[in-house]
C-alpha cells in the first residue's frame, strides 16, 4: 500500500508537539538515503551530534512507517494454538448445516514400490465429488485418475504396481472412506466440547468403533491412537456434515495436540492463501500439515509425508501370518486438496 504525506503526518503526530512539515519529512528521508549510500560503508569515524540526531529521527520514522496500514498485523495469531483457536471461533459462527456436506477434492497418493533390488515411485491422482450426511453416509463420484512414475519402471515394478492401481479407477457409488464408514459413531454423538470430543475419538479408535469390522478389537502400537485422533479430527473438519459448535470443538482437539507448530501464511497446491499448522504424528514420527482458510475455517489442504518402513517387521500375535518384509509397496505421501466445499440439501446438489 503506498504511503502518502498525510499518512506520514499522522504517524509523526504522537512523536512531537508540532507536526513536521513536508520539507522536514523530505530532509529525514534524504538523510536516510545518505546513510544507505556506499559512502556509509567507509571506515567508521566519530559521528557528530547532528548525525546521531538524524539517525534517531530516521529510526522514529521507520517505526512510524511500520505502524501504518499494510504492515504486519500483530492481531493475527502466529503460533499453532492461536491459529487453531482463531479457526475455532470462526467455525462457531457458522450456520447449521443442510442435509449433506459437499466436497470436491483432488486426492494424491505417492507409493514407493520395490521388486528385488529395484525401487520406483509412482504418483496416483484423482478428482472426486463427495456428498456426506450423518456418519459419512452418502455418495462419491470420481472419474478415471492417473498413475505417473517418476522414472520408467521395469516389468517387475509394474507387476507390483498393478495390484495397487484400482485406487484411481472411475467410481460412482456409496461414499468411500478409507478404512471404514464410521457408521458406529453418528455425528450427533460428537460433543460440542473439545475435551469431550477428543475423549470420544480416542475411545472409538481404541475399542474398534472406528474400524471397518464391527467386532474388531485392535491392539494399537505406541503412538498410533494419538496420531489417529489428529487425522480423524482433520477428516471430520474437512468432510463431516457437522454444525459450528462441533467444528469449534474439533479445532480445540487439534489445538491441544502436543508438538503442533505454526507454518504461518502459506499457499496451497492451487494457489490459495491460508494459514498452516503442522501436527506431530508420533506413530511414525511424521507430520500432518493442514492449511486453513482463516475467513471460513474450511480445510483447504491436508498432506502427510511418511518415512520408509522400519528395518525390522512389526511383532505380530501368535498365529498371524508374517507379511513380506520390507513390503513390496508402501505409502510415502498423501494429500487432499479441497477445491470446493459447502452445505447442500440433496445428493447431486452443488454449492
Amino acid at each position: 500500500m503506498p504511503t502518502t504525506d498525510t499518512d506520514l503526518l499522522e504517524a509523526f503526530a504522537p512523536l512531537r508537539e508540532v507536526e513536521p512539515t513536508p520539507d522536514e519529512i523530505a530532509r529525514v528521508l534524504a538523510a536516510a538515503d545518505e546513510l544507505r549510500s556506499p559512502r556509509s560503508l567507509a571506515r567508521p569515524r566519530r559521528r557528530p551530534a547532528r548525525a546521531v540526531a538524524v539517525v534517531a529521527a530516521t529510526a522514529a520514522l521507520v517505526g512510524a512507517l511500520a505502524a501504518l496500514p499494510g504492515g504486519d498485523d500483530p492481531s493475527r495469531p502466529q503460533d499453532a494454538h492461536g491459529i487453531l483457536q482463531a479457526a475455532a471461533a470462526v467455525a462457531a459462527e457458522q450456520p447449521a448445516p443442510a442435509a449433506y456436506r459437499y466436497t470436491r477434492a483432488v486426492n494424491r497418493f505417492v507409493d514407493q514400490v520395490q521388486a528385488g533390488g529395484e525401487r520406483g515411485r509412482v504418483t496416483y491422482q484423482q478428482t472426486s465429488e463427495n456428498w456426506t450426511s450423518d456418519a459419512f453416509q452418502g455418495r462419491t463420484v470420481a472419474g478415471q485418475g492417473t498413475a505417473t512414475w517418476d522414472a520408467a519402471p521395469s516389468a517387475a515394478l509394474r507387476k507390483v504396481q498393478s495390484l495397487l492401481g484400482a485406487i484411481v479407477k472411475p467410481y460412482d457409488g456409496n461414499y468411500r472412506y478409507g478404512d471404514g464408514p464410521l457408521a458406529r459413531v453418528p455425528f450427533s454423538a460428537i460433543p460440542a466440547d473439545a475435551a469431550a470430543a477428543g475423549q470420544l475419538l480416542e475411545a472409538a479408535i481404541r475399542d474398534g468403533r472406528w474400524m471397518p469390522e464391527r467386532n474388531a478389537h485392535p491392539h494399537w502400537a505406541p503412538g498410533v491412537v494419538e496420531s489417529e485422533v489428529a487425522r480423524s479430527a482433520v477428516l471430520l473438519l474437512a468432510m463431516g456434515n457437522l454444525d459450528g459448535r462441533q467444528r469449534q470443538a474439533l479445532f480445540g482437539v487439534l489445538s491441544s495436540r502436543p508438538g503442533a507448530r505454526s507454518l504461518g501464511e502459506v499457499t496451497d497446491a492451487v494457489g490459495r492463501k491460508g494459514v498452516g499448522v503442522a501436527l506431530r504424528l508420533p506413530d511414525f514420527g511424521d507430520e500432518l500439515r493442514v492449511i486453513i482458510d482463516p475467513e471460513t475455517s474450511d480445510i483447504l489442504q491436508s498432506s502427510e509425508v511418511m518415512g520408509p518402513p522400519p528395518a525390522s517387521p512389526p511383532k505380530l500375535p501368535a498365529g498371524v501370518r508374517k507379511p513380506p518384509w520390507p513390503p513390496p509397496a508402501w505409502l510415502a505421501e498423501r494429500t487432499q486438496v479441497f477445491l470446493s466445499t459447502g452445505s447442500v440439501a440433496a445428493l447431486g446438489d452443488r454449492p
